[in-house]
């Protein structure tokens, strides 16, 4: 009988480098979701602990988007807003001229619309319109739906949502008919809001995960306990390129 070589036989060098590869994305893998925690996926990554914004509506006047670009790492642009009275939608005067000179600094932009969306289909509307005008835009950050109680001059909350007395699960399920409707357009989405109001107005645990969080607090540090990934952290910042005497500051975490 022919001698015949054993096919059980180990090849060790084979096995060694097959080893090596599995256990390479094996760490890869876990890497991976210990950097993601509660953050959304796909979102712009600026490769810095932390980057400085602004955000900015027509309330800011014309901005120099050359010279923003020298000290800050993004941008966010309100396109829109509901009248917390009457209930209109209008585009924001700046919008445009925002959208296409900050597009042509080559600094990164997100959006906002200043909704006072009471139903699903009042938020659905808002997404609309707001994709009606970004689509020819490069938006590299979320788009976020603006979600705050109006206050007069005395300090009392007015307007369309707080007369709607819409409760928490109400209001998450708003917020995510807008961010649903532009992630099916392609975009990454969340909300924008205080940290009192996401605290005590929205149910987080209803909001979908792929939502992006902003927060607004004007404190040494976030006041209550909100998962965030951007943080407006003061509404009365300077910044060379924006002729308003203030602008809003913002950190965003990696």
């Amino acid at each position: 009988m022919k001698n015949i070589k054993d096919k059980s036989k180990l090849n060790i060098p084979a096995l060694a480098v097959i080893g090596i590869i599995i256990l390479a994305v094996i760490i890869s893998v876990i890497a991976v979701a210990a950097s993601k925690g509660s953050r959304p996926d796909g979102l712009y990554q600026f490769n810095q602990s932390v980057a400085n914004g602004i955000d900015v509506s027509e309330h800011n006047g014309e901005i120099d988007w050359e010279k923003v670009k020298e000290t800050q790492d993004f941008a966010f642009i309100r396109v829109g807003y509901r009248g917390y009275g009457n209930g209109e939608i209008y585009e924001d005067k700046y919008a445009a001229d925002n959208l296409k000179n900050a597009n042509k600094a080559k600094i990164p932009v997100g959006v906002y619309f200043y909704t006072q969306a009471v139903t699903a289909e009042e938020a659905e509307d808002e997404a609309d319109f707001v994709y009606d005008i970004i689509k020819k835009y490069n938006i590299d950050l979320p788009v976020m739906i603006d979600f705050e109680y109006p206050i007069d001059s005395d300090g009392n909350a007015v307007g369309r949502l707080v007369e709607s007395d819409n409760d928490l699960n109400k209001n998450a399920e708003i917020i995510n008919s807008f961010v649903e409707k532009l992630e099916k357009k392609g975009y990454t989405a969340g909300v924008y809001a205080s940290s009192s109001v996401l605290h005590n107005k929205i149910s987080m645990k209803k909001l979908k995960k792929s939502a992006v969080a902003w927060v607004a607090d004007y404190n040494d540090k976030v006041t209550y306990d909100v998962d965030y990934t951007i943080w407006q952290y003061s509404e009365t910042g300077s910044v060379d390129g924006v002729s308003s005497k203030y602008v809003d500051l913002n950190y965003w975490y990696e």
